[in-house]
């Protein structure tokens, strides 16, 4: 992951806080963070003598580290010590902080140095955090080393969770930018594919300076409807072979969510010579070939050219074009719709876009600051605690673990409303599905005294889904009926098989649901004004999850209840065919 700029400022706050613990902890009069932007070395959290900040904090070349990782000592999985080098023989803004002289063999000397390296999970180096001056006087000993390995650990963590928001905040940029490229392409004045097709090809050219495009709408009962133009707007032809080319390989760059590059003067793998002389019969020097549909459907395929006096196409701007494939496929469908139809489309396809978006950036937003302070209560769970903080410790940790579980559930409520994870059904076992989660939730309800009984028909009970939303399915509605339930209640799992479907009630005798409430209690953060209900633990999360799961699945969910008396969730799911 390399970036050219890091414009998350909240993530060098983190980090910064994460350097201060570091000096703090382990003993430390000096550290810091610098991590790889680019092909620079950039310092992004300092502690120590603000005498040496400015020349600390001063940008290098990345080709700094090499001279001193060759004249380091490894001492451990990420630790380096080096010692005897002079500044004169090191490139970059290195520091001697000045260390009080000692004769003792383990002694710190003034060119004395400790640094962990920070690597990705291919090796490659994306930070350096390094500590001077020790308050001992001394080289750490084993037990200082092994607390700086692991907070070596927790800053590579770190960094790896910020580069990632980072390329998710590029993405979505990325994304925001493609729709507005081709916002005239998907407003309702157009009233045909040709309208699309014709008003798209300029703000293509500008966005991507092609030399030309071609865009083509697939059809399942013919070649289809495609338009080819150059640079000028004039419209050129294309061989036949090469439309069958395209409308036979973009499927497949849709499922695999990539683009293609052809290069005139690189023959590839599939690519036929004639397509290659194309190109250098146009003058073109390469050319993206982007996918465009809508969920699991390919609808078509859009070419961007260019000449060879212009730049070669990067990364960025493949992975940009591959955005506009899914918002340019989003806009011929809604073209082949009607204008009702497309005006319906459009919004709610906005409504999961923004809810996506959202739930995606408060979970990212969260997860760095959620990794240092795990990270920092797990070191500290190492030490010895007197009781008190010891019992401090333990709220803190299941704070975090509750603030873990709200991130996880916002980021599957999001990856099952994004368009680009569309559901893939396999058939799946419910009578597995609820002997899973009985078998983790029995503890809790017999620590509780509830009896939990599970009711399955002898019939089957296979319906077509997705594993893990299935689990969570049944988990979450299980889970909700143990923790409402009083002791001495009971809780109640059957299913059964009724004509094409398999139903699945979780009854309980627990506190019930007021009947205004029951409208409500499936929208996501929702939770009652019940005391006795808000009294336990939660997010309102687990009910959105419910209704999303039977939502994608194409199935039904009742709720019936009476407070004080109990509640009876409902859910009917499509059987698997047989045979």
């Amino acid at each position: 992951m390399v970036f050219d700029a890091w414009s998350d400022s909240s993530a060098r706050a983190v980090l910064q806080l994460m350097v201060e613990s570091v000096a703090e902890m382990v003993g430390f009069e000096v550290a810091v963070l610098s991590v790889v932007i680019g092909d620079d070395l950039v310092t992004v959290a300092y502690a120590g003598p603000e005498e040496h900040r400015a020349h600390v904090e001063a940008t290098d070349p990345v080709s700094v580290i090499e001279p001193v990782l060759a004249r380091s000592e490894p001492w451990g999985e990420r630790l380096r010590f080096i010692e005897g080098a002079s500044l004169d023989e090191l490139e970059g803004h290195w520091v001697e902080v000045d260390q009080v002289p000692s004769a003792e063999p383990d002694a710190w000397r003034a060119d004395s140095g400790l640094l962990a390296v920070l690597s990705d999970d291919g090796g490659t180096v994306v930070g350096i955090l390094s500590v001077d001056r020790p308050s001992s006087g001394r080289r750490p000993g084993e037990r200082e080393r092994a607390l700086l390995e692991r907070y070596a650990a927790q800053a590579e963590r770190a960094v790896l969770t910020a580069f990632e928001r980072e390329a998710m905040i590029q993405r979505i940029n990325h994304a925001e930018s493609a729709r507005r490229l081709i916002r005239t392409a998907s407003m309702p004045a157009h009233p045909s594919l040709e309208a699309v097709l014709r008003d798209a090809h300029e703000p293509l050219v500008a966005g991507f300076d092609a030399r030309g495009t071609w865009l083509h709408v697939f059809a399942a009962d013919g070649p289809g409807t495609g338009m080819i133009r150059n640079h000028e707007g004039e419209e050129l032809s294309l061989p036949e072979d090469i439309v069958e080319l395209a409308k036979a390989f973009a499927p497949q760059l849709w499922a695999e969510q990539r683009v293609f590059l052809i290069e005139a003067d690189e023959p590839a793998p599939g690519v036929p010579d004639s397509v290659l002389q194309h190109l250098g019969d146009r003058g073109l020097a390469s050319m993206i070939g982007v996918p465009l549909g809508v969920g699991a459907e390919c609808v078509g395929f859009l070419a961007l050219s260019r000449r060879p006096y212009q730049p070669a196409w990067s990364q960025a701007e493949m992975d940009f074009s591959l955005q506009v494939g899914h918002d340019l496929g989003a806009a011929l469908m809604t073209a082949r719709a009607l204008e009702r139809e497309r005006a319906l489309v459009r919004e709610l396809k906005e409504l999961d876009d923004y809810r996506t978006q959202l739930f995606a950036t408060l979970s990212h937003e969260l997860r760095t600051p959620l990794t240092v302070i795990a990270g920092n209560l797990e070191l500290l769970g190492g030490l010895e605690l007197d009781e008190a903080v010891a019992r401090l410790h333990g709220a803190m940790s299941r704070g975090a673990d509750r603030m873990q579980r709200t991130v996880d559930d916002l980021m599957l409520l999001a990856r099952m409303s994004h368009p680009r994870h569309p559901l893939v059904r396999l058939p799946i076992d419910l009578r597995a599905v609820t002997d899973d989660v009985v078998s983790m939730l029995d503890s809790t309800a017999r620590a509780k005294g509830i009896a939990l009984d599970t009711r399955l028909a002898d019939a089957s009970l296979v319906v077509p889904g997705d594993a893990t939303e299935i689990d969570q399915l049944v988990g979450n509605l299980v889970s909700n009926a143990v923790k409402y339930t009083p002791p001495g209640g009971t809780v109640v799992l059957s299913a059964d098989r009724v004509d094409e479907h398999v139903v699945v009630r979780v009854a309980d005798t627990g506190l019930g649901i007021a009947e205004e409430d029951q409208a409500r209690i499936f929208r996501a953060f929702y939770r009652t004004e019940n005391p006795a209900a808000l009294s336990e633990p939660g997010t309102g999360l687990g009910l959105a999850i419910v209704a999303t799961v039977v939502e994608r699945h194409g199935g039904r969910l009742d709720v019936a209840s009476r407070l004080g008396e109990g509640t009876t969730f409902t859910v009917a799911l499509p059987a698997a065919r047989a045979g």
